[in-house]
């Protein structure tokens, strides 16, 4: 029986569930493929057949066409861009956050919707504040999360629906299953919500949930806060199933795998425990990682980038370093993981794309 693959990457953390893995080939080694310099870049990229799309800080979008190695298309918006795009159908969903340069004002916000295949506006939404939240898609709709106080739901011509207000700027991009969306927000509350806007249940953490987005199994959400909280809770109720501390915030989105969830935290280090809670591993950088990891559930090696302006690839089982890779700034950006490659975006403005390893030519 063949191995199924799916090799889109459509949304931060992959999918809709932001377990950060996806059925997508192995790369095990990953070697160099391509850089090229668009900008200083916070934002995650996401793929599609063969095309990758990247925002960076200086406010423009990138489509690149990845096997010939060029850009297709791009798009200047004109204010800064950290959260990720959302590839749904042939729209890409971006949002702004103007004031992260120069303190610029809330007139220069927008979600908005561009022709993927050749960058054109679709429609452009201003708002009245700064988004950091990731748009998730609910069927052919969009929720995504504002700095205030808001929760949108959106239609997929980006007219509002409705909003969730919470008593704190929401950071957190929102997860979704059966469609119930979950997100965090700085009153520190962590939120199920239906896709009528009712509430469903919410519950009160350690602290604020920043930009950690809840991960989903079947029944079961984790979540960091910016306390230095991990959490485990059942997504039925809310019962807290589990929770750990550290001394410094939890930034980074959890990778869910191979019944494994692995927490980047502040305090340098990736944590690895079982869904039962037991500690199987932990790692240490020279940085704090804010980056999400994410893997291929094919692979044994799991990939995120740190502070500390390293590439990292480790092993899932062992929480050993099997690859590491340097560029010339911090990493805050996620890997996209797409057919056999790896993406990750930098402060250093430049892109990095990774293939599998193979034996040069000359290698007999």
């Amino acid at each position: 029986m063949s191995t199924e693959y799916n090799e889109s990457w459509t949304m931060f953390r992959g999918n809709i569930k932001r377990t950060g893995s996806i059925k997508t080939k192995p790369l095990i080694k990953p070697l160099l493929y391509w850089t090229i310099e668009l900008g200083p870049i916070v934002s995650s990229p996401v793929f599609e057949g063969g095309f990758l799309y990247v925002a960076t800080l200086t406010g423009r979008i990138f489509c690149l066409d990845i096997p010939k190695r060029v850009i297709k298309w791009h798009h200047n918006i004109g204010s800064p861009i950290v959260s990720s795009p959302l590839i749904l159908d042939d729209m890409l969903i971006c949002a702004t956050f103007a004031s992260w340069i120069n303190n610029d004002t809330s007139e220069n916000n927008f979600i908005f919707s561009l022709d993927k295949n050749d960058g054109s506006m679709k429609w452009k939404h201003q708002t009245t504040s700064d988004i950091f939240s990731s748009p998730c898609p609910i069927g052919k709709n969009i929720v995504l999360g504002s700095m205030d106080h808001s929760l949108y739901f959106l239609d997929q011509k980006g007219e509002i629906i409705w909003k969730y207000e919470t008593n704190g700027q929401v950071w957190s991009s929102p997860s979704c299953h059966d469609n119930i969306i979950y997100f965090g927000s700085d009153d520190g509350f962590i939120y199920s919500v239906r896709s009528d806007g009712s509430l469903r249940w919410k519950t009160k953490l350690n602290g604020k949930v920043r930009s950690s987005s809840p991960c989903l199994s079947e029944d079961l959400i984790f979540i960091g806060t910016h306390e230095g909280g991990i959490y485990c809770l059942s997504s039925i109720d809310a019962t807290i199933k589990w929770n750990k501390t550290v001394l410094k915030p939890v930034l980074s989105s959890p990778l869910l795998a191979r019944d494994r969830i692995i927490f980047g935290t502040s305090d340098c280090r990736l944590y690895c425990f079982n869904l039962a809670g037991t500690k199987i591993w932990e790692f240490e950088t020279a940085g704090k990682i804010w980056s999400s990891p994410s893997a291929s559930e094919y692979d044994r090696v799991l990939f995120f980038g740190s502070l500390d302006s390293f590439i990292y690839g480790i092993n899932f089982y062992t929480g050993k370093q099997e690859w590491k890779f340097p560029t010339m700034g911090s990493i805050d950006s996620s890997p996209c993981l797409s057919d056999g490659m790896l993406f990750v975006g930098c402060r250093d403005g430049i892109l990095y794309c990774f293939e599998k390893y193979r034996e040069p030519a000359y290698i007999r």
